[in-house]
């Protein structure tokens, strides 16, 4: 007879339920199951176990009889519907043993093991096995107490907990891996000192309003530092030949409340930094060596640059595009080599009252084109001086407000004020 094959499907979802003793817990799981492609449906047996990460020590199992990561004796009823089953692990009044928390403490990765049978073909383990975090950080996705997790490049390991140093994790990726896409709390991944060979994804993570969720590299840089930051996440594997491997050192998609403090993105392939359909806040950051742009942020996007400097990048320093907006703040632009900021397609960028900011050894200080429209307040303090061409190009039904004529100081263009305005482009 021909054996069928089980799967687990793609849903997947898992957090924190409550206690049921002072150290006994219970979490929710939903997964599908197909057989020989079809979706399931009916009331038949589970059988599950909580492993470490190689799969060959079993932690816990729903009666307790599991040893080396193999199926229990014991199996519980569960209604699949259409190929989806929920189940709370741990639960009792499904005649489950309790999971003590200190299981979650495991110094690895541990894994949710799971054998189900159709009353036909015996049992058969779906795969794959899925992945656990630590029970603290599980309660992120419901509990209000901070977190801070840390990532040690040099001593870390992505299976540890990254809840101390001690067990920090060893990529900022794993990091933020373990994260639930929305946070009730504020949580701090503490970055050690070192080089981070990486792109960094934050998809779709949005914590609740006022809470954040909070990079912190070198808290010590400034754009006036002699040296760079010293936390650093590049595009490329070698620094002697420099050759751009990864299109982005930090892709942010559809996110929000997430901020990034002393921390260098380099050597993107196409951008160092991308920002799409969300905002972040960069303070105390620096963007260089793209071949594109140093920081690119776009489609409906925000981002607060304070402090920050974008220098030596194959187009822009900073890209702002379609529909997005930047709050900018004594930040520094050189040495790129089209512009320093770039603003297109109904984009807008404003200088606070008070602010500064330096635009210099650029292509253009600032070129602004199709419809996009930028502000210096009347307090705004800050030099757009020895670029190539224009201090400020303005292209395109495009316009900009409060700017004064100090503002702009020996420009290669050579024209009163250093201000280019072509195509329905205005000055005022």
């Amino acid at each position: 007879m021909k054996s069928k094959s089980f799967m687990i499907g793609i849903i997947v979802s898992m957090f924190f339920i409550g206690t049921l003793g002072a150290d006994d817990v219970m979490f929710n799981y939903q997964g599908r199951v197909k057989i020989q492609g079809q979706l399931f449906t009916g009331t038949e047996q589970f059988k599950f176990a909580i492993i470490n990460n190689a799969g060959n020590v079993t932690l816990w199992s729903n009666d307790g009889t599991s040893t080396g990561g193999n199926q229990p004796t014991a199996s519980v009823s569960i209604t699949v519907t259409d190929g989806i089953f929920n189940v709370i692990v741990g639960d009792p009044d499904l005649g489950m043993l309790a999971i003590n928390r200190s299981v979650f403490n495991h110094p690895s990765q541990i894994k949710l093991r799971i054998w189900f049978s159709d009353g036909v073909h015996g049992f058969q383990q779906l795969l794959p096995d899925h992945k656990l975090v630590n029970v603290e950080l599980l309660g992120i996705a419901t509990g209000e107490d901070d977190f801070t997790i840390y990532v040690n490049g040099t001593t870390g390991n992505d299976e540890n907990n990254g809840l101390s140093p001690s067990k920090a994790k060893k990529t900022i990726q794993a990091a933020v891996d373990v994260l639930p896409v929305r946070l009730k709390c504020s949580v701090t991944i503490d970055i050690a000192d070192g080089v981070y060979r990486e792109t960094l994804r934050v998809f779709a993570i949005i914590p609740e309003y006022p809470k954040t969720l909070t990079f912190v590299g070198d808290e010590t840089w400034t754009p006036s530092s002699p040296s760079d930051p010293a936390v650093r996440v590049t595009g490329n594997d070698d620094d002697v030949s420099a050759v751009k491997v990864r299109d982005y050192a930090l892709h942010a998609n559809n996110t929000s409340y997430v901020y990034f403090q002393g921390i260098q993105f380099d050597n993107g392939n196409r951008a160092s930094a991308l920002i799409t359909n969300g905002g972040c806040l960069f303070n105390n950051c620096k963007f260089s060596d793209a071949t594109k742009e140093g920081l690119y942020v776009a489609l409906n996007s925000n981002a607060n640059i304070f402090s920050c400097l974008a220098e030596n990048n194959g187009e822009f320093g900073v890209r702002i595009y379609n529909h997005s907006y930047s709050n900018i703040q004594n930040s520094i632009f050189k040495y790129n080599v089209k512009s320093g900021l770039n603003l297109d397609v109904h984009s807008s960028a404003f200088f606070p009252p008070g602010t500064t900011g330096d635009f210099h050894h650029n292509g253009k200080g600032v070129s602004i084109s199709i419809n996009s429209s930028i502000y210096f307040d009347n307090a705004y303090s800050g030099q757009i001086h020895d670029n190539t061409n224009y201090g400020l190009q303005i292209l395109y039904d495009s316009h900009t407000h409060g700017h004064t004529r100090n503002t702009f100081i020996n420009n290669g263009s050579g024209a009163a004020d250093d201000v280019n305005t072509n195509y329905g482009g205005n000055a005022y």
